[in-house]
């Protein structure tokens, strides 16, 4: 029986209300959607309107879901896997034969300078790996549920927790980590910079959210080795962040590739060598299970190859 009716939410929808359910903060929904956050409230505002219900209350303080809003919540999620599944099964069923690496889309975490990984780099780089199409880049979270979502079909990410068996998260590395400080910082003067040496130095810290299983790692290694310094909130953008570095308002950690972005004022230098591994970062490919595209499989082990020999 054909279904016509002005009285569906779109798939898009359904997105921005499942990002701000999730997120329950619509400026954190509206940077993992990509857009700003007038549209995204009227993606809600207009989504009440159709259900005629009040699905989401929101006030200066705090964002929460109605019991509505909880009932929806579990609808539309279970409403958008099952189209991602009908629509991946097609896929499957009548393009297998398509392995044009046109048709991969693959997206790489932010947080780590892929230029000083010539192996990857190159892979990265060559015409012929992603077929013109563009690498995307963002924070693995954001990343993580785009694999999720059918919106990309592999992810170079940092440490994540997998979010579902829906996933295949593979482990292919470490990325260390550096302290970055003020030149005129006195442990600035040392090759090698221990925590304690920082003090009471403010130190640039992104919210747990943007990735919870890599904060809790960090916050553990923190508190064994008594490091409590005031936070101060982490630039997303990195020349941002070491022009606040420089200007002497706090240190920060970044994986060790992010040294080849210089500043005047701003030093990089070594944690000792357990202290760098506990708070390395893991790299891992991240696809959908049961991934049976013959491109896609080949381009995570041309990945796989790049990265073997380059990470610790």
């Amino acid at each position: 029986m054909l279904m016509l009716s002005k009285h569906l939410p779109s798939t898009r929808t359904l997105q921005c209300y499942l990002a701000v359910a999730q997120e329950l903060n619509f400026r954190k929904a509206a940077e993992l959607l990509n857009m700003s956050q007038p549209p995204l409230t009227r993606q809600i505002q207009g989504l009440e309107e159709l259900l005629r219900v009040q699905l989401i209350e929101r006030d200066t303080r705090r964002v929460s879901l109605t019991p509505a809003g909880e009932a929806f919540k579990h609808e539309a999620h279970q409403f958008l896997v099952a189209l991602d599944q009908a629509v991946l099964g097609m896929r499957e069923r009548f393009h297998a034969a398509d392995d044009s690496a046109a048709s991969v889309r693959i997206g790489l975490t932010s947080v780590i300078n892929f230029a000083l990984i010539p192996s990857l780099d190159g892979l990265l780089k060559a015409p012929a790996f992603a077929a013109a199409r563009p690498l995307e880049r963002a924070l693995s979270r954001q990343l993580v549920e785009r694999v999720c979502r059918g919106e990309l079909d592999i992810a170079i990410v940092g440490d994540i927790v997998a979010p579902s068996a829906d996933l295949s998260v593979e482990s292919v590395g470490c990325e260390p980590m550096l302290i970055v400080l003020p030149d005129r910082h006195p442990a600035a003067a040392d090759t090698v910079v221990d925590l304690r040496a920082l003090g009471d130095t403010p130190l640039f810290w992104f919210p747990r959210a943007d990735n919870p299983a890599f904060y809790d790692k960090c916050e553990r290694t923190f508190k064994t080795h008594g490091y409590a310094p005031p936070r101060r909130p982490e630039p997303k953008d990195f020349a941002a962040l070491l022009a606040r570095v420089a200007a002497g308002e706090g240190v920060a950690l970044a994986p060790e590739s992010m040294r080849a972005t210089s500043h005047v004022g701003v030093s990089y230098r070594a944690l000792p060598a357990k202290l760098a591994r506990l708070l390395a970062i893991e790299v891992h490919i991240v696809a959908r299970s049961g991934e049976t595209r013959r491109a896609v499989l080949e381009q995570i082990d041309s990945i796989r190859a790049g990265l073997a020999h380059a990470l610790p």
